[in-house]
């Protein structure tokens, strides 16, 4: 959903490597929200210390995504997709060290 509204917003055409990249990030993102809410609830990160994770996460999936060519790694299938998104957001996890088991 996340993704589409991004695409009807943009000013130009996006081609459809971007959308998939565009995809694959919002899904590694959508994996951390996870994450949060589920520590949130478990009273084991403070609300600002998740919302600077949150933001820190979306700039890391953001320069991950724009460093390298993901549709070159990424099997084109869904389950491709899902797996890769599911690593993304396990390294995101690391890099900004969390605890996490997507």
């Amino acid at each position: 959903m996340r993704t589409m509204a991004e695409v009807l917003k943009a000013k130009e055409d996006i081609s459809l490597e971007d959308r998939v990249e565009l995809f694959i990030e919002n899904l590694a993102y959508e994996q951390v929200l996870v994450e949060l809410t589920s520590q949130r609830r478990e009273n084991t990160v403070t609300p600002q210390r998740a919302k600077q994770i949150e933001e820190d996460a979306r700039k890391y999936l953001h320069a991950h995504i724009a460093a390298g060519r993901v549709t070159e790694k990424a099997k084109l299938t869904v389950q491709g997709f899902i797996e890769f998104a599911s690593k993304l957001a396990s390294k995101t996890f690391r890099v900004l060290g969390i605890r996490g088991s997507a």
